[in-house]
């Protein structure tokens, strides 16, 4: 039983006896196509390709084919719901492909976020879109609940009380959303020279911007506690 044991062939020590590799052809023929230059555009890899990709490469560490699947998927986030960009920034260590997702889910109505799309987010990242999106309605109300008061009228503004009942808001709209409105309608009774007056106030509000600044601050605390790191198997 020894001998038998000892004359095994040794896996690696020849052609015939080659290395037993558990990935899938196609993805280790994409791995060599990079290493030897033989690489098409973006629309060349599909997010299946690309996620394999990755999972070849956080198994034997290379850099190199890692950022270039970073750079396609980059290059096509676009394409791919959030849910998935979320998954990948996970799973892969990619901050800036998770923060994206997560930023930009955050748009996104709860009601619009299948089941399926929790599962690949996971729980704790869900748990923190909820908690995060429940903060920003909230903000949103206030802020449209307590406009800045028009202290000054402009010099051509005729009906001071109209124009001020004009300006009033009724409806929450985000800062960003609201601003956009503002530019592109008329205020009525409200003139153009108050309307500019009150957009100038607007713009060096600190407080209509707090959801920005609250959006980057939890994505930053959840790349943390996930730990999400660039260069985690360096």
């Amino acid at each position: 039983m020894f001998e038998h044991g000892v004359s095994l062939p040794l896996e690696g020590k020849s052609d015939e006896c080659a290395i037993p590799l558990q990935d899938q052809k196609a993805t280790f023929d994409l791995f060599l196509d990079h290493i030897y230059g033989h690489v098409g555009s973006a629309d060349t890899y599909s997010y299946e390709e690309l996620q394999s990709l990755l999972e070849l490469m956080q198994k034997y560490h290379c850099a190199e084919t890692r950022c270039f699947a970073i750079d396609h998927i980059w290059d096509k986030r676009f394409t791919y719901h959030l849910a998935n960009l979320i998954k990948l920034g996970h799973d892969f260590h990619i901050p800036q492909v998770f923060s994206r997702g997560f930023m930009n889910l955050l748009k996104i109505p709860l009601k619009e976020i299948s089941k399926e799309h929790r599962l690949l987010i996971g729980e704790e990242v869900f748990v923190a879109f909820v908690y995060a999106k429940a903060m920003l309605n909230k903000h949103c109300r206030i802020i449209a609940c307590e406009e800045p008061v028009i202290l000054s009228h402009a010099s051509d503004c005729g009906n001071p009380t109209a124009c001020q009942e004009d300006w009033h808001a009724e409806l929450p709209q985000p800062f960003s959303d609201a601003i956009k409105r503002f530019c592109e309608m008329q205020f009525g009774r409200m003139g153009r020279g108050c309307q500019q007056l009150m957009f100038q106030v607007l713009d060096r509000g600190v407080a209509f911007r707090y959801a920005d600044t609250f959006v980057k601050d939890v994505c930053q605390g959840l790349v943390h506690d996930l730990g999400i790191t660039s260069d985690w198997f360096l």
